[in-house]
């Protein structure tokens, strides 16, 4: 007897187990056809089996993830791998030591080096991410850390070597001997060969390049390492290792450029102002300055990120400022026409340093040559401000500042000995305490001329005490200005008083005795 539909047998089953083409002909379930059909559905409809029970296959259930199953149990053996890709790194760290190779072609140049590293990097994550992304993954993170340290390290050694005033120790020994203080100098200056500020050029680029990919790189390796490591990756240390280099490289050109400028402010303390009788134009002294500053801070404009050249003219300008103020009170009597000579050479480098950030370099016929040679970046340098060729008003109130106290000094020099009190009162700044204002005072009457005798008279009709030493070598190493002060070591600040020369020995003698005199 034939069995009708639905009694639960062999048939009813066979009748089930269908799948249906797109013309809606049936197909057996359990056929190559009828497998092919239900899986281009599922794929479809995103892998439900929603379409009712007589279209569902058997199982159902997600396939495992197979993929790094294998690898992963080798993560615990892998440290050979780690340690051959370290070994392929530090070969490189090694050849950057001597290799000064620049690449030219991005936004700035940068030492090939940088780029061979982190290309070398990039590779490696690829190699190491085909194998697994776990904990292999992760220590190879912790080397690529240890790499950058070591390469910032690299980039700091092709800097100049810091260099100790001998002379600033003797200065501070004299100043105790007066004061019966302890104080300990660090006055570490740093001289740039001709040609050497280009290097550290190049170091700010490639520290401002390596900063911004490290940042780079540490998203990379996030976004591929396994889930667990992911909130372990952090690059910041390396990043501010690069960053504390750029911020030596700073200091390193602030510093060769004051050095270079040792000549002409030695120039202009052996002049001898105080017979000094004809105003003429600017000092030679100011012009070798003006001829040794051009030219430095020029090349570095073309080669450096704006924003650190701002932060280079900032510092370097009131760290100038200090330093030849400083030379002029360590000077002896000034005549009236040295100090109207004087006010003309204070106003020439005035303007000088106002017009630092916006400096040009000088055009020379046939555009070929020596000049050229740093063409292929010059376009890439703007100015501070563009286009403009207007300092920035925050500079220019600045540098007008640190200037100022130069400026009313030397007009105090050169005022009449009967209005000096009054005019000290009206044009020095007398919210300090008055032990400075005292030794302010002492040294202008110094460079007046005015005997030691009449010191304490003067300073009475002032309304305050003196100060042992008469504000030259001895008291506070910062007497002359709070700002200088804020800004400047303890220690270059009594170097300079005595002029920091191991050369001229008999001259600081001299100045040294003439303080006690």
């Amino acid at each position: 007897m034939k069995k009708k539909r639905g009694d639960g047998g062999e048939d009813d089953a066979a009748v089930e187990a269908l799948e249906f083409d797109d013309q809606g002909r049936a197909v057996a379930a359990g056929s190559a056809e009828g497998i092919r059909i239900k899986y281009e559905r599922r794929k479809r409809t995103g892998g439900g089996g929603g379409a009712g029970p007589h279209l569902q296959g058997g199982g159902g259930g997600p396939v495992p993830q197979l993929m790094g199953m294998a690898s992963v149990t080798f993560d615990n053996y892998m440290s050979p791998y780690v340690a051959l890709e370290e070994r392929t790194m530090d070969e490189q760290l090694h050849a950057a030591v001597s290799d000064n190779t620049v690449d030219n072609r991005g936004a700035q140049p940068v030492f090939v080096s940088s780029t061979n590293l982190f290309i070398y990097m990039k590779n490696s994550i690829t190699r190491c991410t085909a194998l697994t992304k776990e904990k292999t993954f992760f220590l190879l993170q912790r080397a690529f850390q240890k790499k950058l340290q070591s390469y910032a390290k690299v980039l700091d050694k092709k800097l100049p070597q810091p260099q100790t005033q001998i002379v600033a120790k003797m200065a501070a020994s004299l100043a105790n001997i007066q004061t019966g203080d302890s104080m300990q100098t660090t006055n570490t200056v740093y001289r740039i060969p001709p040609g050497q500020e280009v290097t550290v050029c190049y170091v700010i680029d490639t520290c401002e390049y390596c900063a911004d990919t490290v940042e780079a790189l540490e998203d990379l390796i996030r976004d591929k390492i396994g889930s667990k490591y992911q909130d372990k990756i952090d690059m910041s240390g390396e990043e501010d290792a690069f960053r504390d280099v750029t911020a030596k490289c700073i200091r390193v050109l602030v510093s060769g450029l004051e050095q270079r400028l040792d000549t002409p402010l030695k120039e202009l303390s052996r002049t001898n102002w105080s017979s000094f009788d004809m105003v003429g134009e600017e000092s030679s002294y100011v012009r070798a300055i003006q001829l040794t500053i051009h030219p430095f801070v020029t090349e570095v404009r073309q080669l450096i990120p704006s924003s650190y050249f701002r932060s280079f003219c900032d510092k370097f300008a009131i760290a100038f400022a200090s330093t030849y103020y400083r030379t002029l009170t360590g000077l002896k009597r000034i005549s009236e026409a040295g100090t109207q000579q004087l006010l003309l050479d204070v106003t020439t480098i005035k303007s000088l340093l106002l017009k630092l950030p916006v400096l040009e370099a000088e055009k020379k016929p046939g555009g070929g040559g020596a000049a050229s040679r740093h063409s292929n970046v010059v376009n890439q340098s703007k100015s501070l401000s563009g286009a403009s060729t207007i300092a920035p008003a925050m500079y220019t109130k600045m540098v007008n500042k640190e200037f100022r106290k130069l400026e009313v000094m030397l007009k105090l020099v050169g005022s009449p000995r009967d209005m000096l009190v009054d005019m000290f009162r009206a044009q020095w700044d007398c919210s300090m305490n008055t032990t400075t204002m005292a030794s302010d005072f002492q040294t202008i009457m110094t460079l007046k001329g005015i005997p030691r005798n009449d010191h304490a008279a003067m300073l009475e009709q002032l309304g305050v005490e003196a100060v042992e030493g008469g504000g030259r070598v001895g008291g506070d190493s910062s007497t002359m200005t709070v700002n200088i002060q804020a800004l400047q070591e303890k220690g270059s600040d009594v170097a300079a008083k005595v002029n920091a020369d191991l050369d001229q020995m008999r001259q600081r003698v001299d100045r040294f005795r003439n303080a006690f005199r």
